[in-house]
């Protein structure tokens, strides 16, 4: 279907209080031309969303993929002109630069890495890399690291310009900003949450708006579903997109950790290869430590589309217990230390994961007035203070690199190659909690704890 943007004066939905949904209200909103509502079934920053975590990575390192690489130099003065909004608040910095390392082992760089300091160099960015050319370079700047550079972790960069971001606390800021701006927002479980789209009685396939669990239907010009790994679940994508979980634990640092500062930065550990990757621990002395790989499933009944499965409809749900034998396998091998700490937190985090790794932001062909701003593939946050200014692009019909990117695709299950820093891209998801398969149960608290493991 021919697409048509919003007139000047139109009532604009967005469903999603999230980093891609906030981030375009915002940027709608500085237009002073539209009537924007965001609409979402938890106050926000929504508990159980990707976006709701206390750190995500602040990166320029994408390898080919060069547009990500230029979008992620455009937020970085965004993220400091924020630090600088709270600070005049009396708020602490949301983007704290510590650098990301990354490493890679057995004395040679992946491609992605090789790739990575190429396209930044070349994009007149080379005075933020300081490379590592051997295990006793890395040791001299980050001794901390000992044990990974023993078992071959043993080169690698530190890209000086990166660091992490508070996402919680990012979101609330965003959000503040929209409120700021006049954005509406309608928030709860009955009145904010998308129970279906409104069609026209035309049989053309336009949205007229939205149903609300409540039952109350919301008009508007157009409706943009930023609604993350919830995404396929709503609407048919044509198996575009999959919401994948992905393993996420907490440590809680003991005093003498917290009492002495270290010059941490955010880590990732030959990551297109094994997936791993962490940071250094926050103000609350917690040490996050993640995998980003193919992930799990969990296929609803009926069309078996995987959904999200999260702690606010499955509160103790925690992480299969094969992902949490991996992590701590690896964590002997790289930070022996948390082998003594007990697993404070551990969660899924959903991903929607685009079936080629950019993300999916397009009108929806089958129908009119419908937007699609999803398949963040989880990379997205890192974005949020800038993102909303290209999804603008596709809203208004205006034609830009962000937009073919992101436009409408029709791939198949062959051409699945995610992002390029997936471990494990050629393996199919698990199933969460799949019947007959030990490593796919959830791992239960008493699991999570050193003297009462299970692994």
């Amino acid at each position: 279907m021919s697409y048509q943007p919003p007139l000047p004066g139109s009532k604009i939905i967005i469903v999603g209080g999230g980093c891609f949904g906030l981030s375009t209200a915002y940027a709608l909103s500085l237009k002073n031309k539209y009537d924007v509502w965001v609409y979402d079934r938890q106050p926000i920053p929504v508990p159980d969303a990707a976006s709701t975590d206390i750190n995500k990575i602040v990166r320029m390192d994408y390898a080919d993929e060069t547009l990500y690489m230029h979008m992620a130099i455009e937020a970085m003065p965004l993220w400091r002109q924020w630090n600088q909004e709270r600070a005049d608040m009396g708020l602490s910095p949301v983007f704290h630069q510590t650098g990301v390392l990354l490493l890679s082992s057995n004395g040679e760089y992946s491609k992605f890495e090789r790739s990575s300091m190429q396209h930044i160099r070349e994009a007149g960015y080379g005075h933020v890399i300081e490379e590592f050319p051997n295990g006793e370079a890395i040791l001299k700047r980050y001794p901390q690291f000992k044990t990974a550079v023993q078992n071959g972790y043993n080169i690698g960069y530190l890209n000086k310009e990166g660091g992490w971001c508070n996402s919680s606390e990012a979101v609330k800021h965003m959000y503040f900003k929209c409120q700021q701006n006049g954005v509406n927002f309608v928030v709860g479980p009955d009145k904010g949450c998308l129970e279906k789209l409104i069609m026209a009685s035309d049989g053309r396939g336009q949205i007229r708006g939205i149903q609300t669990k409540d039952g109350r239907t919301h008009d508007a010009a157009l409706v943009i579903l930023a609604t993350g790994s919830w995404t396929p679940g709503l609407v048919d994508l044509s198996q575009q997109v999959v919401a994948t979980g992905q393993t996420v634990i907490h440590f809680d640092m003991p005093p003498e950790y917290r009492q002495t500062p270290i010059d941490s930065p955010v880590w990732c550990a030959d990551l297109s290869r094994t997936g791993f990757y962490g940071f250094p621990f926050n103000s609350d002395g917690k040490l996050k430590v993640g995998r980003h790989f193919s992930g799990y499933l969990w296929p609803r009944e009926g069309d078996q589309i995987s959904v999200p499965r999260t702690q606010i409809t499955h509160a103790g749900d925690t992480i299969p217990i094969g992902a949490l034998r991996d992590l701590r396998t690896f964590l002997e091998t790289f930070f022996p230390h948390t082998s003594k700490l007990n697993v404070s937190h551990a969660r899924l985090c959903w991903y929607c994961d685009s079936i080629d790794g950019h993300f999916l932001i397009a009108p929806h062909p089958d129908y009119q007035n419908l937007i699609i701003a999803s398949g963040d593939s989880g990379h997205g946050m890192k974005f949020i203070p800038n993102i909303g200014f290209k999804i603008c692009h596709v809203i208004e019909g205006i034609q830009s690199d962000y937009t073919r990117a992101w436009a409408w695709r029709n791939l198949s299950a062959k051409d699945t190659r995610l992002d390029g820093l997936r471990a494990d891209v050629r393996s199919r998801p698990l199933i969460l909690a799949e019947p007959d398969n030990e490593d796919a149960r959830l791992a239960t608290p008493e699991e999570l704890l050193v003297l009462k493991a299970h692994l």
